[in-house]
């Protein structure tokens, strides 16, 4: 067996939803250390918790450090763990793909600030996880990393803090300061830019500064292209400073410009722009962050594609409108509509589904309302392996349909029928023992727990 295939099987028992405690516990043996990553972000039965939590492997104990489904307590078990290197995966806590973890409790939280290393110490004032109430207390510190990071939460501090923390003794703590505090006053903004900041924060400050008309025209006539687009982002500039860049040579820069809030549908079409299918935007933050369902209306009835895709990221969209995106001519706003709200029609989801060609489209599996039922009716004999595929996402599938699937010539259609939980053990053990198949077979949640022990046996995992 080669080592990839090997570490494929190891991670797919790992994966299996329906393995017990005492399969996954063989796991984590120093033999299946290609699997711990698994640990990092199924569920994991309390049994195991307790058994992680206390291993004599700090590497071990790590994977509920770094576990994105523990609960907060769980993992808060750790926050005076012996070793610094769990207190700091603690601290530099779990980052799941389009997706939040429960927070510390706030015990743990206090701990991890108050770590006897400072590295651990600079991670947690750092996090995102931890309360702004807690981090805002560090700006009175005697630590600079922790001052700096106490700038966070610019609103939370009182007017002495603000003022000692723009005057910090330590430049960074001084940069972080000035750069919060130029969002509302713009003479921060002058100093920033007047202070020779190196790129990618100059650009940060411009696009987000409060700024005088003087300031604006000054940047708005500079050499520098991706200055005027950041410039003509902010909604903080004069408005009639940002009008003159509408005829911008650079279309980076007319684009920036055709998406400011001001500005009404006539005015957008008169601007020399375009937005191609296979154009990545970031979403536009005032839309994006916006919560007048009468202004995502008007965006998501906009003619301007930036703007629809910006809408369909907005967490405050309304009904009417996520219906009116659902059947937008443009794929991206579709994709993004149904990667980010729960209340798309199935269908849409389903065909958005069949369209993707981007590597995260089986999120989309995941979706609410994606139509399971009476898939296999639909697809399991169409010619597109695709289609036959999404088929064994039907949980009233046929057995004799399944098992025509399981045989399909196309691996990605065996592969998707051999995890199916109805499929018969005769099957699924023949499934097991197929190498186009083994990976999806081993996960299925209907495989008998002395089969996944007899495999490990043979991976040479120890009981």
């Amino acid at each position: 067996m080669t080592v990839d295939r090997r570490r494929d099987e190891l991670n797919a028992i790992a994966w299996n939803a329906s393995a017990p405690a005492d399969v996954l516990l063989r796991l984590l043996h120093q033999e299946a250390i290609e699997a711990w990553h698994a640990f990092s972000v199924r569920g994991l039965p309390d049994e195991m918790v307790d058994v992680v939590a206390a291993h004599p492997d700090p590497r071990v104990r790590a994977i509920l450090a770094e576990s994105f489904s523990a609960s907060g307590e769980q993992r808060g078990r750790l926050a005076d763990d012996p070793d610094r290197r769990v207190r700091l995966m603690l601290a530099l806590a779990p980052k799941p793909f389009r997706g939040t973890i429960p927070p510390l409790p706030l015990l743990a939280q206090r701990r991890l600030l108050d770590d006897p290393d400072p590295h651990v110490r600079s991670a947690a004032a750092d996090c995102d996880d931890f309360d702004p109430r807690l981090i805002a207390g560090l700006a009175g510190h005697a630590e600079a990393s922790l001052r700096k990071a106490s700038c966070r939460h610019w609103s939370l501090l009182s007017e002495g803090d603000r003022d000692r923390l723009l005057h910090d003794p330590d430049d960074g703590v001084r940069l972080r300061a000035r750069r919060m505090a130029c969002r509302d006053d713009a003479r921060w903004t002058g100093v920033l830019l007047e202070s020779g900041l190196d790129a990618s924060p100059r650009q940060d400050v411009i696009q987000y500064g409060a700024m005088t008309t003087a300031l604006a025209e000054q940047i708005a006539a500079g050499d520098d292209a991706w200055e005027r687009r950041v410039l003509a982002l902010n909604t903080r500039a004069p408005l009639d400073v940002v009008r003159k860049l509408a005829d911008d040579p650079e279309h980076s820069v007319r684009l920036a410009v055709s998406v400011r809030p001001e500005f009404s549908e006539a005015e957008r079409a008169a601007i020399d722009f375009t937005v191609g299918p296979s154009d990545r935007l970031p979403p536009v933050d005032w839309v994006r962050t916006c919560e007048d369902a009468d202004v995502l209306r008007d965006c998501a009835r906009s003619s301007h594609t930036w703007l629809r895709r910006s809408a369909a990221f907005a967490e405050h969209l309304p009904a009417d409108a996520v219906e009116l995106l659902s059947h937008d001519d443009d794929h991206a706003v579709r994709l993004l509509l149904c990667e980010r709200q729960p209340t798309v029609d199935g269908e849409v989801v389903l065909q958005t589904y069949l369209e993707c060609q981007v590597i995260t489209k089986s999120l989309l599996l995941a979706h609410p309302n994606f139509p399971v039922a009476g898939l296999a009716d639909r697809f399991a004999d169409d010619p597109d392996p695709m289609k036959r595929a999404v088929a064994a996402q039907d949980p009233g599938i046929a057995v004799d349909v399944l098992a025509r699937l399981l045989a399909d010539d196309d691996s990605y259609v065996s592969s998707a029928a051999a995890v199916h939980p109805a499929l018969p053990l005769d099957l699924l053990l023949g499934a097991c023992d197929n190498r186009d198949t083994a990976t999806s077979a081993l996960r299925n949640p209907g495989l008998p727990p002395e089969i996944m022990h007899e495999r490990l046996d043979a991976l040479g995992v120890p009981r």
